[in-house]
């Protein structure tokens, strides 16, 4: 796996706020359901538990959290 690919799943992952944001601008709403990242149930919870945890999550999502932000941002200047 790429690890731009990892880097911007870490980010995801860390704020279900970006998620969001990036799944309607990527697929305009239509990209698929994306529920476990923006509100993961019990069993999202219990099978990892620490793959949301800060410490562990936060270098990954640093490599490339820029340039996924960066994109973002055109992708949205470009609806408006």
């Amino acid at each position: 796996m790429d690890e731009t690919v990892v880097s911007w799943a870490a980010c995801l992952l860390a704020s279900p706020a970006l998620a969001v944001d990036a799944h309607h601008l990527a697929g305009r709403g239509q990209a698929g359901d994306v529920a476990r990242l923006t509100r993961p149930g019990d069993h999202e919870q219990d099978a990892a538990p620490l793959l949301r945890h800060p410490d562990l999550l936060e270098p990954v999502a640093a490599l490339h959290r820029p340039l996924l932000l960066d994109l973002l941002d055109k992708e949205n200047a470009a609806l408006g």
